[in-house]
Formats: structure tokens, C-alpha cells, sequence
């Protein structure tokens, strides 16, 4: 660890205009010296120097920093974002309560309303916005107050007499999914970059008169939303104990073959195989013990990498798992697909990485079931991991062998996710890579 000093003169000033009627202005001014510890991206513990830059966050608006707590923590392109609850005292007689963003090594793109902490030395920064101020998701602001909310449905020719607002899923600065219910009607908002509305609208279009049940949607905004209707039935995930794999995973390979016929314009996300160096990098430096065993599995899943042949690209998901899956309630014995979610991750790319992705997720799922007490759920998740990873042969050596190192990749990333079960989830990456069995 170095300890540094940054000195940081800076003006923000955030204006997010959402109708005629609907501004949102905030100026600060800043001054500070900080005295930083940093691990990024060398140390072992990502956005360490977090209480500091928390302080002087509380110190631009005028507060003083009373507790902090660290609620989420994610990887990006460049570093890790993560979200904390932070108590403040404005000298009165009662505290106040906000939600902060830090995000290590962010993009070099000026973003109004982001202050940015820079170590002079190293030239590694550090930025810190204010929820629901997402600066990579302007219309996140106003989708999350109700009032704002009837505004942007009203726009959309949805008028609702009275709103109830909850946040259903948000990964700062890439999406969120606000839920709104109304006596007239039930909308999910999914907030995206502004850029993603219109091509992600035109796709559930697309894909609904495909034959692909994703949900209906009743209309977008340029400024980064699209309101999606519900979709029928029951989250996968949550009766994965209740439904049979093979009937299930035949409807998933339905489904799946169906959106490779489907026509794409662009790539899917982007594999995350690609990431494996800074996996590889992170992950060693985060448990220094196992840094000759993560180099050496990096190692393995890179040879097979390079040994692959690529596959023809088709249509896939980009992201599937079971939360991205509904299922009919009535249908469990043959199970039967009512929604599939989630498609902004959708495009041109290979199948072995939806068939990887899915894979994993189970894997880490069942531990997650495992340290929650609910072990009908973890052996749900175990036995349909290993009845789709057998299904993996059948669709050629090519695609068995992306399909393993692709899955090897995804669970070197999950060992950064805070309480994973390290040990386990090296142990069944390197399985997959180095056991000649698993071939």
C-alpha cells in the first residue's frame, strides 16, 4: 500500500431537464487535500481508501461523514463500482441518510455531477456521484419519484391517477428496472443509456413477433427508458426445486434455437472470456495464497482459448440465467417458457456463451442456496448445472471446449464478488480446464 496526497479543485454542475416542467439542478464548489490509502489496481482490497473519499463527499455538501456501510460491489470494464449507505450530520439535530457510487478507474469522459478523485502520482482516479444521479443513466433520476414518474409515463400516453415506485434491479451505470403500479396499469421501466432506448424497444418488437415471449413494449424515450408490460408466470430461479430438468432444459434449447434464427443487426455483449487478464490480475491479487493457482488455471483457459475454433455467430441472449427465465406455474412437470428477460444484452455472438453463463450462475447458486439453508434449492441448481453441462457434447467438440473455458472464465469473475466461496468456485473452474475428464 502507498499512502498519497491529491489535492482536488473542482465545480459541478448537474442540470437533468426531463420535460418543460421537470428540472433538477445541483452546483457544488470543492476544495479538499486527501490523504489516500490505495490498492488499485495493485492491492488486495478494491476501493480501500473509500472512507476518505466518503468524507469528502459529506464535506461538499456541507456535512460531516457519521457512519458508513458497503452494500454492493460489482466489477466494470475498468475497476470495480460499489454503493454505500452513508449517515451524514448537517449540524442540526438530526441526520440524514444518502446513497453514494465509487467507482475505481472510471472513464475519462467528462460526466456532469461526478467528482473525481485523482492520485497525482499513479494517475489512478476514483468517482464518487450520488444516487440516483447515475450519470451513465439520466432518466434513473426521475423514474424512482413518483410524481416525476407520472410525468415521463404521461409521455408515453400512460396517465396514472396515483404510483407506487420500487426499484426491481439496478447495476449502477449500465441498467435498472423500476417497477410502477398504477389502478390503470403495471409498467416495468428499464432505464438504459440513452443510445440503448430506441434499439431496445425495436428489438422486443422484433423479437415478440418472432415468437419469442419477451415482454410487450408499450413505448421509449430518448432519454434512456422503455416501459415494458409484466410477462406471465414465475421467475425460474425461484421453483428451480420444483420443475424436471430435462423436460426444462429441452424448452430452454427451443427457445434458445428459436433466437438463433432471429436476425441481428449488431454484436452481442461482449464475451467474458475477453475479460480473463484483468480476472487473472484481480483475483491474484485478492487472494495472494492462490496466486500460483490462478495464474496457472489463467494459463489453462487461455491455451484453450487460443485452440478453439470460433463459431459462426448467430442470435444469442448475452446473459442467460435463470432470472432471466419465467416459466408457466401449471406447466411444471413439462415446462413450459412464458418470458424471457433481460435482452439488451442480446446480438450476434456465440451460443457457447449462453450455454457457459448458465452454467455458472447455477454453480454459484447453489452456494448461495447452500448459505441461505435451502439445500431443496441447492440441489436444484447442482443437478440441472450437470444435466446441462452433459448436453454440451452433443453440439460438437468445438462448442464443448469454448463452452468450458468460457464457464472457467465466468467463475474466476465470481470469485470477486464479496463472500464467495473462493476455494470452491477455483476448484470447479480448473476442473473444467484442466481435468482431462471434463473434456
Amino acid at each position: 500500500m502507498t499512502t498519497l496526497t491529491t489535492t482536488l479543485t473542482t465545480t459541478l454542475t448537474t442540470t437533468l431537464t426531463l420535460t418543460l416542467t421537470l428540472t433538477l439542478t445541483l452546483t457544488l464548489t470543492l476544495t479538499l487535500t486527501l490523504t489516500l490509502t490505495t490498492t488499485e489496481p495493485g492491492g488486495s482490497r478494491p476501493l480501500e481508501q473509500a472512507p476518505e473519499i466518503l468524507e469528502a463527499v459529506a464535506e461538499s455538501l456541507g456535512m460531516t461523514l457519521v457512519r458508513l456501510h458497503r452494500f454492493s460491489i460489482e466489477t466494470t470494464a475498468r475497476g470495480f463500482t460499489a454503493g454505500y449507505t452513508i449517515e451524514l450530520d448537517p449540524g442540526t439535530q438530526t441526520t440524514e441518510s444518502h446513497t453514494v457510487y465509487l467507482e475505481s478507474n472510471p472513464t475519462k469522459r467528462d460526466r456532469p455531477g461526478v467528482l473525481a478523485f485523482r492520485d497525482e502520482q499513479t494517475g489512478e482516479t476514483v468517482a464518487a456521484w450520488l444516487y440516483p444521479n447515475d450519470p451513465e443513466l439520466p432518466a434513473l433520476a426521475a423514474a424512482v419519484y413518483p410524481d416525476a414518474a407520472q410525468v415521463l409515463l404521461a409521455r408515453l400516453g400512460l396517465h396514472a391517477s396515483s404510483l407506487v415506485v420500487t426499484i426491481a434491479a439496478y447495476r449502477p451505470g449500465k441498467r435498472a428496472v423500476v417497477r410502477m403500479v398504477a389502478p390503470e396499469f403495471t409498467v416495468y421501466f428499464k432505464v438504459v443509456r440513452p443510445a440503448a432506448a430506441g434499439p431496445l424497444h425495436a428489438r422486443h418488437v422484433f423479437w415478440g413477433a418472432a415468437g419469442v415471449p419477451v415482454p410487450r413494449s408499450r413505448g421509449w424515450s430518448a432519454d434512456g427508458f422503455i416501459a415494458l408490460e409484466s410477462v406471465h408466470g414465475v421467475e425460474a430461479s425461484q421453483v428451480v426445486a420444483q420443475f424436471s430438468p430435462e423436460p426444462f432444459l429441452d424448452e430452454l434449447d427451443r427457445i434458445t434455437t428459436e433466437i438463433g434464427l432471429i436476425e441481428s443487426s449488431g454484436p452481442a455483449r461482449v464475451s467474458l472470456s475477453a475479460r480473463l487478464p484483468w480476472y487473472v490480475q484481480r483475483t491474484g491479487s485478492l487472494l495472494p495464497a492462490e496466486s500460483p493457482r490462478i495464474t496457472a488455471l489463467g494459463a489453462a483457459i487461455e491455451r484453450m482459448r487460443a485452440a478453439a475454433i470460433p463459431a459462426a455467430p448467430v442470435t444469442v441472449h448475452g446473459d442467460l440465467h435463470l432470472g432471466q427465465i419465467f416459466l408457466d406455474p401449471d406447466t411444471l412437470d413439462s415446462p413450459r417458457i412464458s418470458g424471457v428477460l433481460d435482452i439488451d444484452t442480446a446480438g450476434l455472438g456465440d451460443p457457447a456463451d449462453d450455454a457457459a453463463a448458465l452454467y455458472a450462475h447455477l454453480v454459484v447458486s447453489a452456494l448461495h442456496h447452500d448459505d441461505h439453508s435451502n439445500p431443496e434449492s441447492a440441489e436444484g441448481c447442482r443437478v440441472l448445472a450437470a444435466r446441462a453441462r452433459s448436453r454440451w457434447p452433443r453440439r460438437g467438440e468445438q462448442f464443448l471446449n469454448r463452452a468450458r473455458y468460457i464457464a472457467a472464465t465466468h467463475l474466476l469473475g465470481h470469485v470477486l464478488t464479496p463472500g464467495a466461496h473462493s476455494a470452491t468456485l477455483l476448484g470447479a473452474a480448473t476442473e473444467l480446464v484442466v481435468d482431462p475428464a471434463s473434456a
